[in-house]
């Protein structure tokens, strides 16, 4: 035989052999149908596959352009999860050995990945139900920053082991979205993005998605920020947002009931301005045992100071005095109560206290006594009207039950609104006949105990034992078992007083005015108001003189007592007056 034609005839026995074994081990996936094998296998050959482990993402995405290439070809999705089968039922075989566990890895690489060869089967399995697959494919090979892909990818790992469904398809969509607008606009770091760069993105997808698509689309880079802050081997200072989750602060300095999440830098657009900031937070974080909520007070006015200096280039540090101090003035110029201004003030010192100390300054560039104003101390009368209470409690039956324990605990104790959300179960305690309830108090960051009514000590025994409330889980509790939000309880009441037209659907619920109502009530029937104090949980007795409404009912018996005296009767006084011309 001449050796052209022995050529011709041992290519066409390797190219039989190669079609032998591609059909082989694409047969040998039974899950496929007959149909849908054959066109995987068509493709194959032509493309030059000699073995079913070459198959890849790029591959899929060949197979793609392939399928719509070809006109009869109907539901190119149908095919491309058959494509999707066969890749997996390989995978499973090759993930037996220690090869193939080297090369199916969830650690990132700059290649192209599709969600349905995700190297853990289950998870890989789960993608075959997308009804479009707009979700699977994942380019990290485009010019932009790896750090930036590799962000990516983390987040994209966070929320195919978080979600599920529908829900996980649009968070994966909008992360695609996201990721298409960074490599536009050349962002280099998700965590340090800058407020335009946010505001930007936001303009961008304004009129591109609509409902409940735009809202999950807009808080892809919460999202994001979030997991990226959190996963981090080490705390990433640098981040522009910070989750307080995070830094897992002892429960003394947290009120579950008014969860603070995170604390925002980025809109303090001077970037010295806000590393420095950064560092002040990081102090009071780390350095007292401030609560979160005090901390988080103290940062919102400080952020509102030096936003106030966004537009110059010069850090805090360096401004001009004359600028600072007519800041202050501002503050003192305000129509505010003089207590918040000489608050606001104080703030501003402590800052400029750490920046000497931190050797920023050498002095402090105003006189903060100058500003500071004479406060008035005005007192409010916040007491509910009887009236109102008594229609509440005559339709407390229609409320629903945890709200109509809630406010008895209001009604019947005066504590505060946030300390009723984390009320626990064994809070509760009966001794030689008299009951009491053990509150923690987030403010003071200490228990106190405090006599409650043999009434409502009973109503909480039967509701714990409905609801199987354990010693130490909270009585009111939230969708995932922690601490009822204060917010939900007073938007609820809110609405189920407007319901039962309470007052006429007039009244508006504030859970804080029947502390008030409670320490008047007890000052009114005689009790000391260093005995009020004790109970309300005081330092001072100034605080608790706020709380004192000064109603009718001291008035009239001080005047009935008064009066009662002979020489102090009514025609006496006339007399007196007479007399005295």
């Amino acid at each position: 035989m001449p050796a052209y034609q022995l050529y011709v005839y041992e290519e066409q026995e390797k190219r039989e052999a190669l079609e032998q074994r591609i059909s082989e081990q694409v047969d040998a996936c039974t899950e496929v149908n007959g149909t849908i094998r054959n066109r995987v296998k068509k493709f194959l050959i032509e493309a030059g596959i000699t073995d079913i482990s070459e198959m890849n993402a790029v591959l899929r995405v060949r197979y793609e352009g392939y399928l719509e290439r070809n006109e009869t070809v109907h539901v190119p999705i149908t095919c491309l999860r058959g494509f999707d089968r066969i890749f997996i039922h390989r995978m499973k075989e090759e993930l037996k050995t220690l090869a193939g566990q080297r090369k199916y890895t969830t650690e990132y690489r700059d290649q192209w990945m599709c969600l349905t060869h995700y190297p853990e089967i289950e998870i890989a399995e789960s993608f075959l139900a997308s009804k479009d697959g707009k979700e699977l494919l994942w380019d990290f090979t485009l010019g932009c920053p790896r750090n930036l892909k590799m962000q990516i990818f983390t987040v994209l790992k966070a929320v195919i082991h978080t979600y599920e469904g529908e829900t996980r398809k649009e968070k994966l969509l909008a992360l695609r979205r996201f990721y298409q607008f960074c490599v536009n606009h050349q962002v280099t770091d998700i965590e340090t993005m800058t407020l335009s760069e946010e505001q930007q993105f936001e303009q961008e997808l304004a009129e591109e998605f609509k409902g409940r698509k735009k809202r999950t689309v807009f808080g892809i880079l919460r999202t994001s920020r979030k997991i990226l802050f959190i996963q981090a081997s080490e705390i990433h200072w640098q981040a522009n947002v910070w989750f307080l989750e995070r830094f897992h602060f002892s429960k003394e300095r947290m009120n579950p009931s008014k969860p603070i999440e995170l604390v925002s830098f980025k809109e303090v657009t001077n970037l010295e301005n806000q590393k420095i900031l950064q560092k002040y937070l990081r102090y009071l974080f780390g350095i007292t045992d401030l609560c979160i909520s005090t901390i988080r007070i103290k940062l919102l006015e400080l952020r509102t100071f030096l936003v106030h200096f966004n537009g110059e280039k010069k850090p805090i540090y360096e401004m001009e005095a004359e600028k600072i101090q007519k800041y202050l003035e501002g503050i003192r110029n305000q129509n505010t109560r003089e207590a918040t201004a000489n608050g606001r003030i104080f703030m501003i010192l402590q800052f400029y206290n750490f920046l000497v100390v931190k050797r920023y300054l050498k002095k402090i560039p105003f006189r903060h006594e100058y500003y500071l104003q004479k406060e008035v101390r005005v007192h409010n009368d916040r007491s509910v009207p009887e009236g109102v209470y008594t229609e509440i409690l005559s339709k407390l039956a229609e409320f629903p039950e945890h709200l109509r324990l809630m406010f008895l605990h209001l009604w019947c104790t005066g504590i505060r609104g946030s300390e009723v959300c984390t009320l626990t179960g064994d809070g509760y305690e009966e001794k030689d006949g008299d009951y009491w309830l053990k509150v923690y108090q987030v403010k003071m960051k200490t228990y106190k105990r405090i006599p409650i009514p043999e009434a409502l000590y009973k109503l909480v025994q039967v509701y714990k034992k409905k609801y199987q409330i354990g010693p130490e889980e909270y009585l009111f509790q939230n969708q995932t078992g922690g601490a009822f939000r204060y917010g939900t309880f007073r938007y609820q009441m809110l609405k189920y007083c407007e319901k039962y037209q309470i007052a006429d659907g007039e009244y508006l619920f504030k859970s804080h005015d029947y502390r008030h109502n409670l320490a008047t009530l007890y000052y009114d029937s005689g009790i000391s108001l260093q005995a009020v104090r004790d109970y309300l949980g005081h330092e001072y007795e100034e605080m608790t003189r706020q709380y004192v409404d000064y109603m009718p009912k001291k008035l009239e018996k001080a005047s009935e007592a008064y009066f009662q005296e002979e020489t102090h009767s009514f025609a006496a006084e006339l007399m007196k007056g007479e007399f005295h011309g």
